[in-house]
Parts: structure tokens; sequence; C-alpha cells
């Protein structure tokens, strides 16, 4: 009964903290424009909140008199309600906008969380302080923590962003708080305690120990974080893929910490190296080689592995019952480390996503190789073979060589096959990584290459042209050597610029507001004296698109165009004045800002154009469909919905591409059907979306 009522407590202060994480990100991505990095940055909060609370139950498991720790942590507990009076508001983004999720997390939720971050090893300690028979050992009560964690993230997407807003949400959050607070007034002064010499004999800890401790909680935390970044840039920005890689992050705990292991963890030791094998083969042959859920897969199995063995490490080297809270404050100081790299470091000091390669080749040193120093003949053979094909001149058999990766194939069998030990893996997929990531052997020339809080920013020069690239999805391009507007009227999508034209028969000059910039292309759609504003949140974007050196675009193309610095739907909101056309072409990469397509922000859309305006969205994505999605916002303004899937045109430089456009226009609309190609949206099928309520699952290409 004893074990119960604890696992209960740790069940539910586990969803607690873990369906919360969701919430407030998704809370936060309206003001900060969809971006992956703010689930990065709201993951180093939690992580730095559990290392303040493991060392707030770290201190209470010091007290002498352990009732005296009961007393001041129910007093803390019930104290934390005052700050869950208000529903969780975030403010606008600073100029640094990690520092403002910070400062509205750590203000408004910071005491309540640490209350419920503390209750894994002050929970489990307490139990230890009883007479039950497994008290000296009570490591297993993480799994019911975890089981909680691991149910919370996958209910979220699944029911509770399906069933509820996100003001309903908060409601409940605070309701099933107030029972866990409940629970734990229950257990603390309910049960019968023992005076413990556990409190008293206390071993030291060893500096080796804590390393490793510390290390085994790092690599396998930040590998799900890079995990994280690559995975929700490439498809949507939404909690919907986020909760993955933390789902397996948190099944790893609970596999391996269950009393009895439901994984032996001598499987997991023979199998780690050979699952490596997949995203090194992802990294050799690039994304396309394969569809998204398939490269989701890869990398996912590959980063399960390598956490159910750094977490089997962790649990054969656990400490006795004395030491619990200081083995938990180093699992927290490893995540902490971990949030800190990935989230503030990286963007920072990298210009592309290298700290998922990296810790991925941290993590090969925890392979139960042996520890040998010396190295093996491996790295030499693989350093050769890539030498060697680099060097080799520019022959047709040498190129069916590189187009299939024959050599960086071959290296990567030596270096499976022939590891040694630990310190020759290492060296000689360092050497492949570093063929397969530095921009000195890239076949593809890179002319400039940035990374922000927003993502990874290319522009590279293939087939004639400067490509402005994020991630896998080009922004545009430009003929290297092509000045003026030239094929600038014609490139990049087709659908828009018919619309343009007639607009331009009944508004001279005609104002137009554009939401994301890219390369500036879209600024040919218009003629001289058309006034165009370009709203984009990235200033690297702008400072990219700005110079003449890659493109051309902006100084060249007719029309007055006026650029601002920050998110579309904020920058609107301070506009008083009205546009013919209102452009939302903001996506970067397949990631989904879905603060762009809610009803509020087509309400706002509507206000800023004119009575016979137009409303027009790129809705192109390889993973979701989001018709229904404007269908549902158009008949809730009374327009008409018109959608075009366009082919594309090579010799013209066109994307294939998808187009919705939102009138009440209907003159303009029935040129469109009649004379380009444009059908009127008759279908029932809708899913309206909210500032409250938005949900991805009906969307999905499956």
């Amino acid at each position: 009964m004893i074990q119960l009522l604890f696992a209960t407590s740790l069940f539910l202060s586990a969803a607690l903290l873990f369906v919360i994480q969701p919430m407030v990100a998704k809370a936060m991505l309206p003001l900060y424009g969809g971006t992956p990095a703010v689930w990065t940055v709201c993951m180093l909060f939690f992580q730095a909140l559990l290392l303040l609370a493991y060392g707030y139950a770290w201190l209470l498991s010091r007290f002498a008199n352990w009732w005296c720790g009961r007393i001041l942590h129910v007093v803390v507990a019930f104290l934390s309600l005052i700050f869950l009076l208000q529903p969780f508001v975030p403010s606008e983004s600073g100029s640094i906008p990690e520092f403002s999720i910070l400062k509205d997390l750590i203000i408004q939720l910071g005491l309540p969380l640490v209350v419920i971050g503390a209750s894994a090893p002050l929970l489990q300690f307490a139990y230890s302080q009883t007479r039950d028979k497994y008290a000296n050992d009570p490591y297993f009560l993480y799994v019911a923590s975890n089981i909680g964690s691991l149910l919370a993230l996958m209910s979220y997407p699944w029911i509770i962003e399906y069933a509820l807003g996100l003001g309903q949400q908060f409601r409940y959050w605070q309701f099933v708080f107030v029972i866990y607070l409940l629970f734990l007034g229950f257990l603390f002064f309910a049960l019968p305690y023992q005076h413990s010499e556990l409190t008293q004999k206390k071993s030291k800890l060893d500096w080796q120990s804590i390393f490793c401790w510390v290390s085994y909680s790092f690599i396998p935390c930040s590998l799900m974080l890079g995990v994280t970044f690559y995975i929700s840039t490439d498809i949507a920005a939404t909690p919907l893929l986020w909760v993955f890689p933390l789902a397996l992050y948190l099944l790893s705990f609970v596999l391996t910490f269950a009393r009895k292991p439901l994984i032996p963890h001598a499987w997991v030791v023979r199998s780690t190296l050979l699952c490596a094998i997949f995203p090194v083969l992802v990294f050799i042959f690039g994304a396309s080689l394969l569809q998204g859920w398939q490269l989701i897969i890869f990398h996912l199995v590959s980063f399960f592995m390598f956490a159910l063995l750094c977490h089997g490490e962790l649990v054969r080297m656990r400490p006795p019952a004395s030491q619990l809270t200081s083995f938990y404050f180093c699992l927290a100081l490893g995540g902490v480390l971990a949030g800190l790299f990935n989230g503030l470091l990286a963007p920072r000091i990298f210009n592309d996503a290298y700290e998922y390669p990296l810790v991925f080749l941290l993590a090969l040193l925890c392979l139960p190789l042996s520890k040998a120093i010396r190295l093996g003949w491996m790295p030499f053979v693989v350093l050769v073979l890539l030498m060697l094909n680099y060097c080799l001149p520019n022959q047709p058999w040498v190129l069916w060589l590189k187009k299939y990766h024959l050599a960086e194939i071959l290296a990567l069998a030596c270096i499976i096959i022939w590891p040694k030990n630990r310190i020759t893996l290492f060296v000689g997929m360092s050497i492949l990584f570093v063929f397969l990531f530095s921009p000195w052997f890239k076949q593809t020339k890179i002319l400039s290459q940035q990374r922000n809080f927003y993502g990874v920013k290319q522009v590279v020069s293939q087939f004639g042209a400067h490509v402005l690239m994020s991630q896998n999805t080009v922004h545009g391009f430009q003929l290297e050597g092509a000045q003026g507007p030239g094929n600038g009227a014609m490139a990049y999508y087709g659908p828009m610029l018919p619309v343009v034209r007639h607009l331009q028969e009944t508004y001279q000059p005609l104002r137009a507001t554009i939401l994301g910039l890219g390369t500036g292309m879209m600024a040919c759609q218009f003629h001289k004296g058309d006034q165009v504003e370009i709203i984009d949140i990235d200033k690297q974007v702008l400072d990219i698109a700005k110079n003449s050196l890659f493109f051309t675009y902006l100084r060249d193309c007719p029309p007055r165009v006026s650029l601002v610095e920050g998110d579309g739907r904020l920058i609107l909101q301070s506009k008083d004045k009205l546009a013919e056309l209102v452009v939302v072409d903001a996506f970067s990469s397949d990631a989904i800002p879905t603060h762009l397509l809610t009803i509020e922000a087509f309400k706002l859309y509507q206000q800023k154009i004119t009575t016979d305006g137009v409303i027009l969205v790129n809705i192109s994505n390889r993973h979701l469909n989001l018709l229904p999605v404007l269908t549902a916002a158009g008949r809730a303004l009374e327009l008409l919905v018109l959608h075009k899937g366009h082919a594309g045109n090579n010799r013209l430089g066109q994307f294939q591409s998808e187009w919705v456009l939102l009138t009440a226009n209907q003159p303009l609309s029935i040129y469109l059907m009649r004379s380009d190609g444009w059908r009127f949206v008759a279908k029932r099928e809708s899913q309206l979306w909210t500032d409250d309520y938005s949900n991805l699952i009906p969307l999905l290409k499956w």
C-alpha cells in the first residue's frame, strides 16, 4: 500500500511537470515566429528548474530532523498556489528572445514547478525513511515518475491538444496540481517514518563517480535536443513532433530503472553500435534520400539505443539510498549542461547544427569497447579513402563513385567492422564527419552560412545560380551574374503573378504587405510605383536579401520596397494603413508557425486589406494538408476561398507550389477561375484553428 501511494504521487507530479512543457511552448509560439528554438529554450528552463529542485531536495534530505524538512516543503508547496491564481501569459519578445522566454517562465511558473520537480528525489528519499521492505533501494519508484512523464507527453498531442484549448488546459492543470498537494500532505504527515541512520551515515562521493553520472546524463539529453531540433525544423514547429524524442528519452528511464530491467543491458550494449549506422547513412546520403517518416525513425532508433545504453550505465553505477539526492542532482546537472550547450551556446558558436553530430561522436565513447588509448590502423585507412575520393579528377567513373557515395560507405564499413577500441572508433568516425560536415569538402559551393535563434540559413552556388536554403527547402534563387528584375517576375512561385497583375489593373499604385522575405524575389512581381512592405522576423534573412553579392532583387526590382524586422502578426497589429494584397509566405523550411493561420490572424489580415482586397497564402508543404484550415477561416469570415496547385515550370524557374486565396472580390475570383486554373473550394472538410486551439493530427499526409 505504501509503495502504491508513493508511486501515485510520483506519477502525478511527473505528469504535471511534463504536460505543462508543450503547453507553455505552444503558448509562446505566437510571439516568437513559430520557431522550434522555442522548444529548446523551454527545455533549458525545465532542466535548470530540475537542477534547482533537486538541489532543494538535497538540502531537505540533509536536515538532521526529517520532520522539519517535511514541514518546510509542505509550506513552500502551498505558498506556490499564489503564483497559479492567474493564467500563464507570455510577454512580447525582447532583443534577446531566449532571455524573454526564460524570464516569463521563471516569474510565472518558477515556484510551483520547483515544488513538482523536487518530488522525484524527495519522495524517493521519504520512502527510504519508511519501514517498507524495499526502502533500502527506492530507485524503482523512478519508473512511476517516468511513466507519468511519458503518458503526459504522449497524451498531449493525441488527447489534450485535440480536445482542449490552451485556457482549459491550464485550468485543468491547476486543478490536478491541487490534488497533488493533498497527496503530498497525506504522505508527509499521515505515514509513520523512522529516524533512519541513512541520514547520518554519509559515504563520501568520489569525483570519478560524479563525472560519470553527469556525463551519462549529458549525452542522451543533448542527443535528444539535437534530434528534436533536426526533426522539428524540417517537419513542423509543434509539440506534436517535439514530444516523441522526449518520450523515448523518458521511456529509456522506465526500461532501465525498473526493479527488473525490461530490456537486458547486455543486449543494448551489443546492439548500439549497429544502430549507430542509421543516422550516419542519412548524413552521408542527405535527407532527400528518404521520406520524412523514415528519416525520423532512423534518427530516433539510434538516439533511443544510446539513451538506453547511458541510462543503463547510470543504473549500474547508482549509489545507496543515503546518496540518492546527490545522484539525482548530478543527473539534473547533466541535463542543464546539455540544455545550455544545445539551447544557448550552439546557436552562437556554430553556423550549422553541428551539436548533434558532435555529441553523437561523444556517445561513441560510451560504447563498452576496450579503453586502450592505442590508436589502430583503421582511422588511417578511412583518411586515405576519403582523401583519394576528394582529390580524384572529375572523370565520368569518379563522378559515378561520388554520386553513390561509395567511398563514404566503404569508410563507414571499416569503422563499424574494425573499431578495436573506443579511441579508434571515435577518431575514425570523427574523420568521416569532417568530410561530411566541413564546408571545405562539400560538393556544393557554400557562399554564406549563418545560424541564430530562428535556424540555419545557407546561400549556395549550384546550377549557375545563387540559392537561399533553410535546411532542405529553397527560399529563392538568382542566376549568377543576372542583374535587374530579369527572371524575378516569372520565377519562384507561378500562381501569384496573375493575381498581382489583375489587382494592378484596378489599383495604381498597388499596395501590398508580404510576410516572409526569402531572397526578395517577390518584389519583382510588382510594377514601378507599387508600395510593397515586406516583414520578416529573422535579421539574418534581411541581411542576406540586402547583400547584392548574393541577390539583387531588392536593389533592382521596380517597386518601392520597405523592409521591417519582426513577427508578421505583431507588426501588422501596430500598422494603421491598408493594403490591397496581403501575402503570407513566412514558413521556414516545412515548419508551420501556427499562429499565422489561426482565425485571429485571418481577422487581422482582413482588417488590413481594402474591401476588395486579397489574402494570398502559400500552403506548400511536404507533410501537412493545410487547405482545411484556410477553408474554415474563409468561411468563418464569409470570404470566397480559392485553391490552386501549381505543378511548377523548370524552364521559368517556378517551383511546384500550392496556394489559397481568400477574398470578397467576386470579379477577381471569377477571372482567376476562368483564366488561370484556380478552383472554388466547395468541400465541407474544414478545421478551424484559433490562438487557443490547433491540432495537426488530422492534417498529416500519412
